[in-house]
């Protein structure tokens, strides 16, 4: 037993410590992520998600530290999420199999009812009641017909079921990213890593807040997916290919957090009560700040008048806007 501690405890100071800071900036149409990785070793490893634009990735060495070399490998799966993998995708083929299998079963039992129901029926001997023979398989292939479109629909169902999974587990696991393997020269360094993700933006939602006396409060919040806990965030008001220098980003701590709050001067407002409220209003635009293109859910003194588009306003415009309807 000892012998197995000693092992362990040798193999874990033998491993490099690698601790990671992640910053991601996001822009209206597509994201900035870097990592800033620090090892006690001379060897370390980047993680890169299948959205990452190809050809983004730079790796710039800090203090002392020297690359000695760099390589872009596939990801590979641990051994327990590959084995899961290969499951749900093994049981997607066979669910892709059973709907075919069920599109030949349909067109036979459809060209089945359609014969039954093209027979001229003919009293015989043998068949006494040939209207009552047509009704019989023709009600047989109808069923077995209901039978396939319920299978199918099951089958459909669980089919969405399983590609929800896989895109899951490749999401959570990085099953379809790659891996940016990095030697450096000596023992101990800093590297900052960078790539850009253009599946990756933020876009804006307003809560605009009719107050009395002639006020329009505006909120702008910063809705993006979850980037992980650990993550600093900040959002920039243009596009990651706008001309240098972009606007200044602002800090936010996570998804649907405020970016701003603008108090605006009303210019008209005019309300139809019945049979629901309906408002329509213009306010101006004081500020410095350009308004970006969204959603806003509004509200009149607290209550709740519904979504609608929001127009992009420039500093120092009028926009007219209908909540409401």
């Amino acid at each position: 037993m000892r012998t197995i501690i000693g092992c362990i405890s040798m193999l874990l100071v033998a491993l490099p410590a690698v601790a990671a800071t992640k910053s991601v900036t996001l822009y209206l149409d597509g994201a900035r992520v870097e990592n800033s990785v620090v090892t006690s070793g001379s060897y370390l490893e980047i993680p890169l998600p299948a959205g990452a634009a190809a050809d983004s990735l730079r790796i710039k060495p800090q203090g002392s530290a020297r690359l000695s070399r760099v390589e872009v490998v596939k990801a590979r799966p641990e051994p327990k999420l590959g084995r899961e993998l290969a499951r749900l995708e093994e049981r997607r083929e066979l669910l892709h199999d059973r709907l075919k299998a069920l599109t030949t079963r349909e067109d036979i039992f459809k060209a089945a009812a359609k014969s039954q129901s093209g027979k001229a029926p003919r009293k015989t001997k043998a068949n006494p009641e040939p209207l009552a023979s047509v009704r019989q398989g023709t009600d047989f292939a109808i069923s077995q017909l209901e039978g396939v479109y319920q299978l199918r629909r099951k089958t459909e169902h669980d089919l969405k079921n399983v590609e929800a999974q896989l895109a899951s587990l490749k999401k959570n696991g990085n099953a379809d990213g790659s891996v940016a393997r990095v030697w450096l020269t000596g023992k101990g360094g800093r590297v900052k890593a960078s790539y850009l993700r253009p599946d990756v933006k933020w876009q804006p939602l307003y809560d605009v807040h009719l107050r009395e006396g002639n006020r329009l409060e505006l909120v702008m919040r910063a809705d993006f997916p979850s980037l992980g806990k650990d993550a600093t965030v900040t959002v920039v008001s243009g596009a990651l290919d706008a001309p240098l220098p972009h606007p200044v980003g602002q800090s936010v701590a996570a998804p649907l957090a405020p970016v701003v709050t603008l108090f605006l001067p009303l210019e008209k407002e005019q309300v139809v009560s019945a049979p629901q409220p309906v408002v329509t209003f213009t306010f101006r635009n004081v500020s410095d700040r350009a308004l970006l293109p969204g959603e806003a859910t509004c509200y009149r003194q607290g209550e709740f008048l519904g979504i609608v588009p929001f127009a992009d306003v420039a500093p120092g415009e009028t926009r007219e806007m209908t909540c409401g309807r």
